[in-house]
């Protein structure tokens, strides 16, 4: 059994209370603060300006933390951290199964995914399972939805992809009005942990003896608390970073003479599932013709911007991803974001593209409601976001007056992410005047705004 370096959060001492909803870790990200400096970086880089340096100390708003791993991306110190599973061992009393992002796949040039399947079994896992069966049964089931929603025109235009959850999450935060046209399909590694919990359980009687280890390349893990768009509870246990299990895999690659015995939970991995892993790889085998992809967090809120400024609806599906290129520009990942595309090109102009699934089959289940998402949008909208009292007339305009005060270069130095966050900041009585560094220089902080 192998033990990981532990990237868990340690015991944090700082005191939550409603008064205070700042603290030193959030659901997806945390600061190690030995090492953090209290640099502006990651406070500038946050999309919804979640984070603060106060008195020297960096602190989180969770509720607006979405986990899009921009702070950890920037951060020149490695204080920041994602909140994982890593730092325990697998226990030799449970059942552990690792559920396999084919991003994983991307790391390692010119290894077959069996092969890498196989390597996770040698370093102690019970069940390693391949997603790509599952990505098919996605393709088909939107294609599904969307030809039927052209008939009845339930759901606006242009649908959003679910599989990236950051968007999910900066929708539900950022853009409540467009949590309507987010596709209410499960999303691949949902149904994947659905359909491989339950045949644990047929296998083993026992689900409370299973353990799923879910490898990605995001900062995204199950949160019992945030489950409300896509699952009824979370399947899925415990998260490993792609750059946690690296080394380890790396190792076990190298000791495998022979093919590897077919696993019970084997949907037969393909090479041709890589493809995901970039952009527009999710709607490049998709039968439909009016589709977008769109990658990067800045291009991505730009494009939400216009869809919410009522463009694009000659569009039926946008697929967005919020790290470059894609899932292999995810923040835990173990490799390069260019080297990682160059093997899934050159894997997926090996094998072409063929689909597993039976249409058939897949509208069977679709009929009987096997990949509808239970979701409750309005629920969804408070999940990811503080509830904040709407500021007043005078409030705004104490903000403006403090703007005008201020003449600021959004610098920072205060320990908010611009001028105007700091201004509201004061107002809600959140920070000081003279936490700015400019009145300060100007002898004007203690004067009365």
């Amino acid at each position: 059994m192998h033990i990981w370096k532990s990237v868990s959060p340690p015991d944090f001492q700082f005191p939550v209370t409603e008064e205070n909803k700042m603290k030193q870790h959030s659901s997806y990200v945390y600061f190690d603060e030995a090492v953090c400096t209290g640099c502006a970086f990651s406070v500038k880089a946050c999309p919804t300006r979640a984070i603060r340096v106060r008195n020297g100390r960096p602190l989180i708003m969770d509720g607006k933390c979405i986990g899009c791993g921009e702070c950890i991306r920037v951060c020149p110190t490695g204080a920041m951290k994602a909140v994982t599973s890593g730092s325990e061992p697998l226990q030799k009393d449970r059942i552990s199964v690792a559920l396999v992002s084919p991003v994983l796949y991307s790391q390692f040039f010119g290894v077959p995914p069996g092969d890498v399947l196989q390597a996770l079994r040698q370093m102690g896992f019970c069940h390693a399972v391949d997603m790509s069966y599952f990505l098919e049964m996605f393709q088909c089931a939107a294609e599904e939805f969307i030809v039927r929603n052209r008939k009845d025109e339930k759901f606006p235009w242009p649908l959003i992809s679910p599989v990236c959850p950051v968007v999910v999450r900066l929708i539900a935060l950022q853009f409540p009005s467009l949590l309507s046209h987010i596709l209410p399909i499960m999303r691949p590694v949902a149904l994947m942990a659905r359909e491989v919990n339950r045949q644990l359980i047929r296998k083993y009687g026992k689900e409370e003896s299973v353990t799923l280890y879910y490898i990605n390349p995001c900062p995204t893990r199950m949160d019992a608390d945030r489950i409300a768009f896509h699952h009824e509870r979370p399947y899925i246990d415990k998260t490993l970073g792609i750059n946690e299990v690296y080394a380890d895999l790396t190792r076990e690659l190298k000791k495998i003479r022979k093919p590897a015995k077919p696993d019970m939970l084997d949907y037969g991995p393909t090479e041709n599932s890589l493809i995901w892993g970039l952009s527009g790889g999710e709607i490049l085998d998709m039968h439909l013709d009016r589709t977008l992809a769109v990658s990067g967090l800045k291009e991505t809120i730009a494009y939400l911007e216009k869809i919410e400024m009522g463009l694009f609806q000659d569009i039926e599906y946008i697929e967005f991803r919020t790290c470059p290129e894609g899932c292999v520009g995810g923040t835990l990942i173990a490799i390069d974001k260019y080297l990682a595309k160059n093997t899934i090109k050159k894997a997926s102009r090996k094998c072409g593209f063929k689909r597993r699934v039976s249409a058939d089959n897949i509208h069977r289940l679709y009929e009987k409601g096997w990949f509808s998402a239970k979701s409750s949008l309005a629920k969804t909208a408070c999940l990811f976001s503080i509830q904040e009292e709407p500021l007043s007339i005078e409030e705004l305009m104490e903000i403006d007056n403090i703007l005008e005060r201020i003449h600021g270069m959004d610098c920072s130095a205060c320990g908010a992410p611009d001028c105007r966050t700091f201004a509201e900041d004061v107002v809600r009585g959140e920070a000081s005047l003279d936490d700015c560094v400019v009145l300060r220089a100007r002898g004007k902080s203690a004067e009365k705004i």
